[in-house]
């Protein structure tokens, strides 16, 4: 039935409360449904962010790793995690620093240092990747003029205090050394709170401690751990490091 015929069912028309038909009606419920959709995107928003946030860090600074690791995760991080505890020293004379582990030995420049994040099922733990420009070689395979890179056991931060650790925390892009790395092999792992990180993703090397096994040059001065190289305590150059160094490898 047409308006019209409507109001003249009812009595006839009325002009005034015909053209008052003829608005559109608001649906006062309008605002209702809008306001019930951000409410729930706001709650969606809640839930999945920190989750995508951590995600998204991963895929922007996540190192992949090979099958042979499990339940672990890394990462590059500038993040400084403060005060750490390092393993302890194995006890070893000075023969011994050059044959208990299979170490390549070769001198170069540090080009590079990140630090990475790992995480053991949620146990966090610090490291950095060092890389250094090859000069020479006084064993291993690695070759002059090559870049390689070595798993360092602590992070690199001015911040960052890690016991047991002096030499290695000193490390800085553009050091030269005399490095004395653990070559990885594919039994090379780290079992820590379930998981395991199968080395060699990371690094084909790995410095043993952050100790005896790095020389490096400061200023005009070195810094390496005399106390476990008493022969050579007073050495104050890398050519002073690089003659005893050939010395021991030809024993």
């Amino acid at each position: 039935m047409k308006k019209e015929q409507l109001f003249e069912a009812i009595g006839g028309t009325d002009d005034e409360l015909l053209a008052l038909s003829e608005k559109p009606v608001r649906k006062r419920y309008t605002w209702i449904k809008y306001a019930a959709a951000a409410a729930c995107l706001i709650l969606v928003l809640a839930v999945a962010l920190p989750i995508g946030i951590s995600e998204l860090d991963y895929q922007r600074n996540g190192i992949a790793l090979s099958d042979d690791s499990y339940q672990v995760r890394a990462k590059y991080t500038e993040k400084s995690p403060g005060d750490q505890t390092a393993a302890s020293l194995i006890n070893l004379t000075e023969e011994e620093l050059f044959t208990y582990f299979d170490t390549a030995i070769f001198k170069g420049t540090v080009t590079e240092i990140e630090n990475i994040e790992l995480s053991f099922n949620g146990e966090k733990a610090y490291r950095a990747i060092a890389r250094i420009r090859v000069e020479a070689v006084y064993r291993g395979s690695c070759q002059e003029g090559e870049e390689v890179s070595i798993l360092l056991p602590c992070a690199i931060d001015t911040d960052t205090k890690v016991t047991d650790t002096e030499v290695v925390s000193a490390m800085r892009v553009g050091m030269h050394g005399i490095f004395m790395p653990m070559i990885y092999e594919e039994t090379s792992y780290w079992e820590q709170n379930g998981a395991r990180l199968a080395l060699k993703d990371l690094a084909p090397y790995g410095l043993p401690d952050g100790e005896r096994y790095a020389f490096l040059e400061i200023g005009d001065g070195l810094v390496f751990a005399r106390w476990a190289y008493e022969s050579i305590s007073d050495a104050a150059t890398l050519e002073d490091i690089e003659t005893y160094i050939l010395e021991m490898i030809a024993k």
